[in-house]
């Protein structure tokens, strides 16, 4: 229910897909004025991982199978090849890739990402570019500036099939043609109300498994503020229930005066999704503006911290967000006003 079972592309492609009892994509077909351009057909193992597929594009027929480490892309294998991945650690950003060719030596690549993790290129040991990519909006490739060694990879767990346009997604297929997947969220309404978005903004927010999108972590980024001595750009702070408090205290934990950077008027703080109802912790990131800008929509801890107390969206700087905090034995500096008035 609710799967993309045909789409038309102009007046003479037409793609059809076929779905198992699983939801999961099983058969693809694109036909151009009636005459097949392109087929796929995919297998998956009991967790539901892709493990291999075969693919027929302009009468040239391809297999591969998958290998997998957890619910990350281990191993591909054709006949006669094979590709090892590298990942950063806990992540599904992809850093090396080792290719062995039957009977040849290993050939060593490296990826080079942008913000989220998307691969811009792929250089050798030499250092020299063998594939470069732009990208559109929503993911799809814009332009191949070089491309002498096949590289699939795409946003982080995302795998590009030539055959069908998609990106195969760990749980679901993507288009990045629409910026949307094509059947809806396994996990319903927990991956957010639109049951086929990927993200709210694909600059600064990943998806790898297809089922919840995440917010990117400004740590070890470019864009955080530049410190010295025991000045920090990352700290921990207890949510005071308006940005403006938070944002004191966050510079008074870093070290810093908060008129010196806000005279530079580059920076601004970022509130980190991790808050704690236990102790009211949240991580703040000092960031440049037009990254944290950039990055908007997201959601944080600061929307975190509405839910949980039952606030409305936008309520966190008001009294009753402030009075929360007040409550909790978190607020530090000034106590909010409790004067009121009557008519």
């Amino acid at each position: 229910m609710g799967h993309l079972v045909e789409k038309r592309s102009g007046l003479s492609r037409l793609q059809t897909f076929t779905y198992d009892c699983e939801n999961r994509l099983v058969k693809a077909e694109t036909l151009v004025n009636g005459k097949l351009e392109s087929s796929g057909a995919y297998r998956y193992d009991s967790l539901g991982r892709r493990v291999a597929k075969v693919s027929a594009v302009n009468g040239v027929t391809e297999q591969k199978h998958f290998l997998w480490q957890g619910l990350r892309l281990l191993r591909e294998e054709t006949p006669g090849q094979s590709s090892l991945y590298l990942y950063e650690p806990g992540s599904y950003a992809p850093l090396a890739r080792v290719d062995q060719v039957e009977g040849g030596e290993q050939q060593l690549y490296y990826f080079h990402t942008d913000q989220i993790g998307t691969p811009l290129e792929m250089t050798d040991r030499e250092g020299r570019i063998v594939w470069q990519a732009t990208y559109k909006a929503w993911g799809s490739i814009e332009a191949l500036a070089v491309n002498e060694v096949e590289q699939n990879l795409r946003f982080q767990g995302q795998y590009f099939d030539d055959e069908t346009g998609l990106h195969y997604n760990t749980f679901r297929y993507y288009d990045p043609g629409v910026g949307r997947f094509v059947t809806q969220d396994p996990i319903g309404l927990l991956g957010g109300d639109n049951l086929y978005q990927y993200a709210p903004n694909s600059t600064s927010w990943i998806d790898p498994w297809g089922l919840a999108f995440k917010s990117v972590n400004f740590e070890g980024s470019k864009e955080l503020f530049p410190v010295s001595g025991n000045q920090k750009n990352i700290v921990s702070i207890q949510m005071q229930g308006s940005r403006g408090r938070d944002f004191t205290e966050a510079y008074r934990q870093a070290g810093l005066k908060e008129a010196d950077v806000k005279a530079q008027g580059k920076f601004t703080w970022h509130h980190l999704d991790d808050f704690d109802p236990a102790t009211g912790k949240t991580t703040m990131q000092l960031v440049t503006r037009s990254a944290h800008e950039a990055s908007l929509p997201h959601t944080g801890s600061v929307a975190q911290f509405e839910k949980h107390f039952g606030l409305q969206s936008g309520a966190y700087g008001g009294k009753d967000a402030v009075g929360i905090s007040q409550s909790k034995g978190w607020l530090k500096g000034r106590a909010p006003s409790t004067s009121s008035s009557t008519c």
